[in-house]
């Protein structure tokens, strides 16, 4: 490209998980070497993750909208509708590119208000990613209808939506009808997982050790994900006392990594079924290959997800996931093999429970536990196949490839 393209990237807050990771990727690579990016994020709510140690490891210097966050206040998103659509008029970008639901509504609206005369000198490019979406499990029935037709109209002038696995697509394009499918792109989540690739081994020996030892070690499991109503963890707190009542609560142990509104809650109902020994409670961790290392399987009992990094990063370390069968998940974990009569399903790459059906997932633990030697083609698959499609150097690609498309170059 002969001049530089402008992109101006924004995300709702930097807060631990892939979409900070994406625009934070996003924002590296695109600057320099024909491009310009300025990243715009707002402020973290109590008990999220900071994930603005990645921007600065990476020399990404975000520029901090303290009105703009997580909540839902007239006053604050006003404000920063106002301070966006000035960033807007005086960065003059080629390219608007959105990440998460509040980051796209205000962003793209205020670039709107800006094509009305006397706004821009040029027709600025929307692009706006689902990374999720919050139709569902999140707000009020009536908040989720006002939040889709928002999203409906925004969707009308957003040249592209990218969306991040194929059940998104199902989910954007003919559940909601938010966006015409000539509109919408599938592009999937990509990161660099080579830390997470070289625990393979660490994993094998582990096993073995287990195998050979006259006492086993409890299989440890985890879970990594902000304490909200969502993520569901009080589905993990019933598996694993499905799991005392069976007797069988001393193969196991059990880490949860994370802070949130509800971990209060938590703590307080695992004290009330006596479950505190088998648990091991962490705040929010940035070695993340170290905590894969640490553990045998991964669990996510969410009620609504886009594509979960945690299940992305455990399979790259060759670790086993049990999931609720939510958005991106089926296309992560690959067709059914086998309906199991205890109630979970095995993927080629996974075990799925339907979510809410705890006596499912303490039963695919026992599955792990019982049969480790059966569950390594699955495993081995699951890291090939992350490693091939959720690679950073694809997503960097593909993301250049769309923005040579929408300005024609």
């Amino acid at each position: 490209m002969n001049e530089t393209v402008k992109i101006l990237r924004l995300i709702a807050r930097l807060n631990i998980g892939g979409p900070a990771i994406q625009a934070v990727d996003l924002s590296k690579e695109f600057s320099g070497n024909s491009y310009q990016t300025k990243l715009v994020c707002g402020s973290l709510s109590p008990g999220e993750g900071d994930m603005t140690y990645l921007a600065a490891e990476k020399k990404v210097e975000p520029w901090v909208i303290k009105e703009f966050g997580r909540d839902i206040s007239l006053w604050e998103d006003l404000k920063s509708f106002f301070i966006i659509r000035k960033i807007i008029k005086d960065f003059q970008p080629d390219i608007l590119h959105t990440h998460t639901a509040k980051a796209g509504t205000i962003g793209r609206l205020a670039a709107l208000s800006l094509r009305l005369p006397f706004g821009l000198s040029q027709k600025v490019r929307l692009v706006h990613t689902f990374h999720g979406h919050t139709f569902h499990s999140y707000f009020s029935p009536l908040k989720n209808f006002l939040f889709i037709q928002v999203e409906k109209m925004l969707g009308r002038f957003t040249d592209t939506i990218i969306v991040i696995s194929e059940q998104q697509k199902i989910d954007i394009c003919k559940t909601y009808r938010i966006a015409h499918k000539k509109r919408t792109r599938i592009i999937p989540l990509g990161f660099d997982l080579s830390e997470f690739a070289q625990l393979d081994r660490v994993h094998k020996k582990s096993n073995q050790k287990k195998e050979q030892g006259s006492h086993p070690e409890p299989l440890k499991i985890g879970t990594i994900g902000r304490f909200t109503a969502v993520k569901n963890h009080f589905m993990l707190l019933d598996a694993i006392n499905s799991l005392k009542l069976s007797g069988k609560i001393d193969e196991f142990k059990f880490l949860i990594v994370g802070d949130g509104e509800l971990k209060k809650g938590f703590v307080e109902k695992a004290g009330e079924l006596n479950l505190m020994p088998s648990l091991e409670l962490r705040s929010w961790q940035t070695d993340m290959p170290s905590v894969y290392a640490g553990l045998d399987a991964i669990a996510l009992t969410s009620k609504n997800e886009g594509t979960p990094v945690a299940l992305i990063e455990a399979m790259a370390s060759s670790r086993p996931v049990v999931a609720t069968a939510v958005g991106g998940v089926a296309d992560l974990l690959g067709p059914i093999k086998e309906k199991k009569a205890e109630g979970f399903l095995i993927a080629e790459r996974g075990l799925m429970v339907q979510t809410g059906d705890a006596n499912a997932m303490a039963q695919a633990f026992l599955y792990l536990s019982e049969n480790p030697a059966a569950l390594q083609p699955m495993i081995q698959k699951a890291r090939e196949f992350v490693l091939t499609n959720y690679d950073r150097k694809r997503l960097i690609s593909d993301i250049k490839i769309l923005y040579g498309e929408l300005l024609g170059r």
